[in-house]
């Protein structure tokens, strides 16, 4: 049969029945598939303000760039049209899908699947380091993503020659349903609501759920009957107020408002720094899209509220949802004992088991992602112990093995890859598609895994910086007139020390390390770290990295595993709420020599920084770097004056510049942390820090201030 008559059946089919969103994807020339794509879209009678066209359009302006996904979030297309010849973004394509409305098709124009994995992507080379493009032949993803097509009974697959796949009929027990109307699952949650509305004090709500499930419009159907029924007053906050439209439309009242400025109406949009910036009252907040709002504000807005409902998305194209998993919910866990977790899991804008969510869910394995939140087996946090032989990390006789693994070997081996990328989706935060694309991918990336009886339990992932290429350009990257893909750490460094010997060294900066939290304590992170940097002395790499958000647990395990802090951030980080931090491990004598001078700039930096740019950073963390830094030895005269303030009871702000001096001297002493005493963290808030009194009162639960001076003499003593 003709290839136009078998698309035209094929649609017209799709017309007499009841369908899911479906995939399509026409493989070959360009020019071609433009027009065939233009075909289908007349054929199957979309109008042009329900098309999304991605990418280059032949004779026609009304088409978008990929990275503009962001912008079409909330708007539903019949059919989305992606033009792979434009290039290809993971994170685009997994949120476009999102937008085709029940019974739409999303369309992919890509070249012929023989030359496709060897295509010249014109996006590759921005998602490699710089000095790499030369590397870029072939693509692992490509090679994975064809088969998956191929493998996929529900796609249609049309070239030149030939068209395969078929429709997906919607089951006959779910035509019955409507969409875009609230389910029993919506109404539990709305009756929890109303219920928390007059009781639950201080028991956050947390709503989680994938996208199309139909949590916004849970929120405005909540807040109608909670402004019509019990005449309540509700503030609603994002991070945009696009984010909340939905919110508002299901609420449904003329009373409604989206102005921040509004007091007197029932529910109002206020942005969240102007929620903590002056007084609101409420006897609701929502908080919508609560992953993507640092954690700080998030806490503060829970002690300043009674009654919170939060709710976040489970997966994302851009990992958001499990920064929510990882880090916020320990805390409610820990400080908020009676909250509750509420889940949806019926899609609302299609049908279940719809087949364009099943494939892309498979292909960027986001099905792990959705069912993490009861997952507590993956830490990021390997367990801080010190190096030690791989041969003894395990005590009884299971095979473990550490071994570096090639992209190949990913692509050809689906449950290795399945097993490797689960450990870096369930273990950080910020795991994207667009992480899978790079795993695969990316030249200058290496993976290490630790294997226990052939499973994965641990993997780390490595990204090679510095070395002949980055020279080329080290004076201007070493002056700040040029930034360029990659070597992240490379180039902060040599910026931050006006050093070019940092961008010309040869050096490897661990990006992540997973453990499967069953295997925390048999030290593989530090078996991952042992093998990583054996593999790079025998390269010729003279320095290790790594660049994270500052905690204890992380310092723990770097400084532990003998790496040294050597720069510390001031802006916090918008997902994990955290200052950024630089570790290194020198593997050469000529880059131990400038290790040594990096920590010695480090140690003089904290000092000075530590009151202007770090009063609020976490004094715990705080304390445990200075006892990194050296200090200087105290005076004969200094010596008597502190002796005078333990003898007298003087207040401690007399004598603060001395004893900060004796403080510091002091912590540079410690070797380990648990020989700092008690009580430092007070010491370093007060004299270093400069924490207001009434602060340092509320924080360290003190009843006022010859309390304080109290205590800080005894922390001094203890000293």
């Amino acid at each position: 049969m003709d290839l136009h008559f078998k698309i035209q059946d094929w649609l017209k089919a799709r017309k007499n029945h009841l369908c899911h969103r479906q995939l399509v994807v026409i493989s070959g020339a360009e020019n071609w598939s433009q027009r065939l794509s233009k075909e289908i879209i007349a054929v199957a009678e979309i109008p042009e303000e329900k098309l999304l066209w991605v990418g280059n359009r032949l004779g026609s302006t009304l088409n978008v760039d990929c990275h503009t996904y962001r912008q079409h979030l909330g708007t539903e297309y019949n059919a989305l049209v992606y033009n792979m010849y434009t290039g290809l973004s993971a994170n685009a394509l997994m949120a476009f899908s999102g937008t085709i409305m029940a019974g739409g098709i999303m369309i992919l124009i890509c070249p012929e699947f023989a030359r496709w994995p060897v295509y010249p992507d014109p996006l590759a080379s921005k998602r490699s380091s710089y000095g790499c493009e030369q590397s870029l032949h072939l693509s692992h993803f490509t090679r994975r993503l064809i088969s998956l097509i191929k493998n996929d009974l529900n796609t249609i697959i049309i070239t030149p020659e030939e068209m395969s796949g078929h429709n997906a009929h919607v089951p006959q027990e779910d035509i019955g349903r409507k969409l875009n109307s609230s389910t029993p699952e919506q109404q539990t949650l709305i009756t929890s609501i109303l219920k928390m509305s007059d009781s639950h004090k201080d028991r956050p709500l947390v709503i989680t759920a994938d996208r199309g499930r139909g949590k916004s419009s849970a929120l405005g159907l909540a807040a109608r009957e909670l402004i019509k029924k019990k005449s309540k007053k509700i503030i609603i906050t994002a991070p945009n107020k696009r984010n909340v439209e939905h919110v508002f439309a299901f609420a449904k009242s003329s009373l409604l408002t989206q102005d921040s400025t509004s007091t007197n109406v029932p529910l109002a949009f206020v942005a969240p720094d102007a929620l903590l910036a002056a007084p609101h009252k409420a006897d609701l907040l929502f908080i919508d899209e609560a992953a993507a709002i640092p954690a700080s504000i998030l806490k503060a807005l829970l002690n300043k509220f009674p009654r919170v409902v939060m709710s976040s998305t489970v997966h994302g194209y851009e990992g958001a949802g499990r920064g929510f998993e990882l880090r916020f919910k320990p805390y409610l866990e820990k400080n908020k004992k009676g909250w509750k977790a509420f889940t949806l899991t019926m899609p609302i804008r299609w049908y279940k088991n719809d087949c364009l969510e099943a494939f892309w869910f498979h292909c960027f394995m986001m099905e792990d992602i959705t069912s993490c939140s009861t997952d507590k087996h993956i830490t990021a946090i390997p367990e801080a112990v010190l190096p030690i032989p791989l041969d003894s990390i395990i005590a009884n006789t299971e095979a473990h093995n550490v071994i570096e693994v090639s992209r190949a070997q990913l692509v050809d081996d689906p449950i290795l890859l399945h097993q490797t990328f689960s450990l870096l989706v369930n273990a950080h935060y910020q795991t994207s598609p667009d992480d899978l694309v790079r795993l695969l991918d990316a030249p200058e990336q290496r993976l290490f895994t630790y294997t226990l009886n052939s499973k994965v339990v641990g993997v780390a992932l490595i990204n090679e910086e510095g070395g002949d290429e980055l020279s080329k350009l080290s004076a201007l990257i070493t002056r700040g007139d040029r930034r360029v893909n990659g070597h992240l750490v490379a180039q902060n460094l040599a910026l931050h020390t006006a050093n070019q010997a940092f961008c010309r060294m040869k050096q490897w900066r661990v990006v992540r390390i997973a453990v499967d939290k069953r295997q925390r304590r048999n030290n593989i992170g530090s078996a991952l770290l042992n093998t990583i940097s054996e593999s790079a002395k025998n390269e010729g790499v003279e320095l290790l990295t790594s660049s994270f958000g500052a905690s204890e647990n992380l310092l723990n395990f770097w400084t532990q595993n003998i790496f040294s802090p050597l720069k510390l951030g001031f802006k916090r980080d918008a997902a994990s709420d955290e200052v950024s931090m630089i570790v290194g491990l020198a593997l050469s004598a000529y880059a131990s020599t400038l290790v040594s001078k990096l920590r010695d700039q480090f140690a003089r930096e904290l000092h000075y920084y530590i009151s202007r740019y770090h009063r609020m950073t976490n004094t715990a963390l705080l304390t445990r770097l200075l006892t990194h830094c050296k200090s200087e030895p105290l005076t004969v005269d200094e010596k008597h004056q502190i002796a005078c303030f333990l003898e007298s009871k003087n207040p401690f702000g007399t004598f603060s510049q001395v004893l900060a001096k004796y403080l510091l001297m002091k912590l540079s002493s410690v070797k380990t942390s648990s020989e700092i005493p008690i009580g430092t963290d007070l010491l370093v808030a007060s004299l270093l820090q400069f924490k207001p009194t009434e602060t340092l009162i509320t924080e360290f639960n003190l009843s006022g201030k010859k309390a304080l001076n109290k205590h800080i003499r005894l922390a001094l003593i203890d000293l």
